[in-house]
């Protein structure tokens, strides 16, 4: 979404900069358009501009690094998102939890701004824009994905898209260091609450272990949907602090759909997190044990007594 809507506007005549938030994964890094944005690093700053766009989140624990600038600048904040919490009070918002992707909203802004659909005809805003759709998905698998999502899709694909060379590079050019990690991670797999909830646990450990990144933990949260009984999945990071300071512990969690599905956002909540119904997180102190037994009572609550 940031790679989409900085291309664009710089297709527009406008000054834009793109800014993320880390870590970000080497597949999409290395992707066309990378040129475009540039981690946050103090003393970058954003004081001197017109107008700040938060893309896919409106929640605070996500943008930490940045948001003691972005404070005192609230006034002059346009915030875009598609999830169902957040505490970012921005001046202009465009929440819309209906949508299955943040790039649907900036696809539908770009139709407003640009006449004739002038921003199209760049294929790196393309591409992005299909990556989004296909990322927030799961390569339009997930129950969030509507009519409105393949009728972007197919507009994109008709623009030019090369959607098999987009999955080959982001879903087949991972580093060995992953697959030692995700079997680590499958490895620990526990099976709670007669087979309901799976829970997974990656220590800073296995990372100095592995060689693996963090942000190599990417899907690894979607693998035990596999087992038929599953209902809610969820995987706790110890991500491993090479400064000495206290290691900072991420929560993913993901659920089916369904009648009696389990709104994982709530769960992440209770956490300082948010997110979807089907996908959320949280970032949360340790020790880590501690996370995981307060997570694991959470989740047996959450799925209830069952059958």
């Amino acid at each position: 979404a940031v790679v989409a809507l900085t291309g664009a506007l710089k297709r527009l005549g406008c000054d834009a900069r793109g800014l993320l938030m880390g870590p970000v994964p080497a597949s999409l890094a290395t992707l066309p358009g990378s040129d475009l944005v540039q981690l946050y690093e103090p003393p970058t700053s954003v004081v001197r501009c017109d107008l700040v766009v938060v893309l896919d989140t409106g929640a605070w624990s996500q943008l930490e690094p940045i948001k003691a600038e972005l404070q005192g600048r609230l006034d002059r904040t346009l915030l875009i998102d598609h999830h169902l919490s957040g505490d970012v009070a921005a001046a202009f918002m465009v929440v819309d939890p209906t949508a299955a992707a943040c790039c649907e909203l900036v696809a539908e802004l770009l139709d407003e701004w640009a006449d004739d659909g002038e921003v199209y005809e760049d294929p790196i805003v393309c591409a992005a824009l299909y990556l989004g759709l296909a990322g927030d998905t799961g390569w339009f698998r997930f129950s969030n994905t509507s009519a409105r999502t393949h009728e972007l899709a197919a507009r994109l694909l008709r623009r030019g898209v090369d959607h098999a060379a987009i999955h080959r590079h982001l879903q087949q050019a991972e580093r060995p260091q992953k697959l030692a990690l995700l079997a680590r991670a499958l490895a620990g797999c526990r099976l709670l609450a007669q087979n309901r909830v799976a829970l997974m646990v990656l220590k800073a450990a296995d990372f100095a272990q592995t060689q693996a990144l963090v942000e190599e933990t990417e899907q690894i949260v979607d693998l035990p949907q596999m087992v038929a009984q599953v209902k809610m999945v969820i995987l706790v990071t110890e991500s491993p602090s090479p400064d000495g300071s206290p290691p900072e512990i991420r929560l993913s969690f993901r659920s089916k759909p369904g009648p009696d599905a389990i709104d994982v956002a709530r769960l992440a909540r209770a956490f300082g997190g948010g997110g979807h119904a089907r996908a959320a997180g949280a970032r949360h102190g340790g020790p880590l044990a501690t996370v995981v037994q307060r997570v694991t009572e959470a989740a047996r609550t959450a799925v209830g007594p069952g059958p």
